[in-house]
Formats: structure tokens, C-alpha cells, sequence
């Protein structure tokens, strides 16, 4: 009976292992999200301006010197800053357009209308059916 236990135990070990590797020392990682400017661009072009614009999540110590480790989340803000179109929409967004959902809004609402109404006929089709069938003749009748 002893040797089924062990087995058991020995059947969990992997289940175990596997989740230790989801423990962390590391906690939580927070940082501040966003971009801001460092100085004033060196021209009026798009690539001065991407120059003077550095991401929040890149900022250093002012003692380190040398070689520095990014900070978690400054290689991702620094490529979305290389691919965006517009350097100036990092610091100051663009006011949005209309909604491209409300074409499909708009059909889905209208679509559900109709299924509200043919339900409500439907209702009153079968109410009739059951009204008038039970007023006509059956082959028991006769």
C-alpha cells in the first residue's frame, strides 16, 4: 500500500515542477507609458523632430555611465517611435474621425429590428392558427 502512495507523489512532481517555473522574484513591473520631448528639434523635418522625442520608459539614472541596460519596455516604445508615421502624433495625438463601426452598427440594429418584428408576427400567426384550429372539424368529429 505504501508503494501506490510514492507512486502518487512521484505522478505529481512534474505537475510541480512545472509550476514553479511560473514563480518570479521580479514582482510586478511598472512603468510610465508615453513619449516626451528632450529639446527643440534641429530643423522643421520629421527626422529632427523624432530626434528630440525620447520615450518615458528610456529614462536612465543620471549616475549611470557607460554601457546601460534598457529598462523593461524602452526597446518597444523606441521601435514604435522608429515605425510611427507622424513623430508629432507621439506627443500630441490627432483628434479622431467618425466611427467606422457605425455603418455595421447601424445594419446590426437594423437587423435585430427585423428579427423583433417577424418574432411578433410570428406570435400572432401561430396564436391565429391555434385559434382557428381549434374551431374547425377533425376526422373524429364526423
Amino acid at each position: 500500500m505504501r508503494y501506490h502512495t510514492g507512486w502518487r507523489t512521484w505522478r505529481l512532481l512534474p505537475l510541480a515542477l512545472l509550476l514553479s517555473g511560473c514563480v518570479s522574484s521580479m514582482g510586478p513591473i511598472s512603468w510610465e507609458t508615453g513619449y516626451r520631448q528632450v529639446g527643440e528639434p534641429a530643423g522643421s523635418d520629421t527626422e529632427a523632430l523624432r530626434s528630440s522625442i525620447t520615450p518615458n520608459t528610456c529614462r536612465v539614472s543620471p549616475g549611470q555611465a557607460g554601457i546601460v541596460p534598457l529598462p523593461p519596455g524602452c526597446a518597444n516604445d523606441l521601435n514604435l517611435q522608429a515605425m510611427v508615421e507622424r513623430p508629432g502624433d507621439l506627443l500630441h495625438g490627432r483628434a479622431m474621425g467618425p466611427a467606422r463601426g457605425a455603418p455595421v452598427a447601424a445594419a446590426a440594429r437594423e437587423r435585430l429590428e427585423d428579427r423583433e418584428r417577424a418574432n411578433s408576427r410570428r406570435v400572432v400567426l401561430e396564436s391565429e392558427a391555434r385559434g382557428s384550429a381549434s374551431r374547425s372539424a377533425t376526422t373524429g368529429d364526423l
